[in-house]
């Protein structure tokens, strides 16, 4: 099987611009009417120590060695947070419960409907493993650095804007004297 063969067979539920089921499955990678979006969720995870997580990229991947937050697409049949939950263990085996997320922004972006968390856990009883094909490196990065980070050019420029876009609510977690 080629490379990430498994991830073009996944299915979505098809939403409606305020999130609404429509009762209609969409298939990765395949192309929809106007109106039809998938959800998709991003975590920013900060540990014990005042620490942002962030992964790097599989080379095959769209935006192949760029850093990210933990993010991915809502699967048909999952619930906002069962799939955030999911994501997470899947792209960095952290363990976490629905109230350690908090939504700190919801947008619009193509065909995606993002809502991005704010996650806070300790980390000290947790080892982080990464999955395969989808990330190849992670770093802690010290919170008063973490704008600093995401601002790099080998950073996804959307996930950027969209935190930065939301940077005074999250100031409110990430703060940073």
């Amino acid at each position: 099987m080629e490379f990430n063969e498994v991830h073009k067979y996944e299915l979505f539920d098809a939403v409606d611009i305020k999130g609404n089921k429509l009762n209609i499955d969409m298939v990765r990678g395949q192309k929809y009417p106007e109106g039809y979006y998938h959800v998709v969720i991003e975590i920013i995870t900060m540990n014990e120590k005042g620490q942002v997580l962030v992964t790097k990229r599989h080379p095959k991947k769209n935006y192949g060695l760029y850093w990210e937050i933990t993010g991915g697409s809502i699967l048909k049949g999952e619930s906002i947070i069962q799939g955030a939950i999911r994501e997470l263990k899947e792209e960095t085996n952290l363990v976490t419960t629905e109230d350690q997320l908090k939504l700190v922004y919801d947008e619009v972006y193509h065909d995606g409907l993002f809502k991005g968390f704010f996650h806070q856990i300790d980390t000290r009883n947790q080892v982080i493993i990464l999955q395969a094909d989808e990330t190849i490196e992670y770093q802690w990065i010290d919170k008063c650095e973490f704008v600093s980070f995401i601002n790099r050019e080998d950073f996804i420029p959307q996930t950027r804007k969209r935190i930065l876009r939301a940077w005074e609510i999250l100031e409110d977690y990430i703060y940073c004297p």
